[in-house]
């Protein structure tokens, strides 16, 4: 298994806010006033906890608007994230089934490679912690791609013949 550790700025970089030069302190330890001074919140955290200093001073709707839509997007990721587990929990299962079954090694090549493949990208998007808010489109992109190589590795296992999509960024 490969495991992906703390890929925030590789998500946050195909997002809109690095695109716009937001960096992640702008919304992670936004500034506050201390008597006539102007300080970064020491406090690194979810700007959700404090979306009137870490959105508000870019975005000017209302927080509860703000907040809604940030949950939208944290939602769908969510819902896709239990879609590609769900997908390779199933792999594992035949995986362990076929090997149960007396097959060899040789013979599921191709669907523990396929498992690699979906578990890593799964696993890039869950330990990035924004659930998906960095980069939307990018999380259900890679999440799409963790679902179709589980899928393709349980296609693998009951189809011999069958040739798999490697992708070109396939290297995990």
């Amino acid at each position: 298994m490969l495991k992906a550790q703390h890929p925030e700025f590789e998500m946050w970089s195909q997002g809109i806010h690095a695109r716009s030069g937001v960096a992640c302190a702008d919304c992670h330890m936004p500034y506050v006033r201390v008597g006539a001074l102007k300080i970064s919140d020491h406090h690194v955290r979810s700007p959700l906890l404090n979306v009137s200093h870490a959105c508000q001073t870019c975005h000017r709707w209302p927080e509860a608007e703000l907040l809604a839509r940030a949950e939208a997007i944290q939602e769908r990721t969510f819902k896709l994230r239990n879609a590609a587990m769900d997908a390779l929990v199933g792999l594992i299962a035949d995986l362990e089934a076929a090997g149960a079954a007396g097959r060899a090694g040789a013979e599921l090549e191709t669907a523990r490679r396929l498992q690699r493949l979906a578990q890593f990208r799964l696993d890039f998007v869950e330990a990035e912690n924004s659930t998906g808010f960095h980069a939307p489109q990018e999380a259900a992109r890679i999440l799409a791609e963790s679902i179709d190589f589980a899928r393709q590795g349980q296609i693998a296992l009951r189809d011999p013949a069958f040739q798999p999509r490697w992708q070109a960024t396939s290297t995990p």
